[in-house]
């Protein structure tokens, strides 16, 4: 199972946690905890996790929540769902 996105739609993941996030000119990889991150409630993470649903098409659902802890982790939870689409289309 491929957890890595391709380096634009990466691009993308981190512009949408900036934006979603409001952390301005933030450095963000793979290793940033994000509840470390200034601001971030649990109220601004279920907005993130519905947005990254939204731009990427993929079904996270709320089980999702407790399981981002850095930025990797949402990475690999939009893999995971695509992958889990994928196999149900088969």
């Amino acid at each position: 199972m491929d957890t890595r996105l391709p380096p634009r739609e990466r691009e993308q993941l981190y512009t949408l946690i900036r934006e979603k996030l409001e952390l301005g000119g933030e450095e963000l990889d793979d290793t940033t905890t994000v509840a470390e991150l200034p601001g971030v409630d649990s109220v601004k993470v279920l907005s993130l996790v519905g947005a990254v649903e939204l731009g990427f098409r993929v079904n996270l659902g709320f089980e999702a929540i407790p399981q981002v802890r850095t930025v990797h982790d949402i990475e690999r939870l939009i893999c995971d769902s695509r992958e889990q689409y994928a196999a149900r289309a088969s």
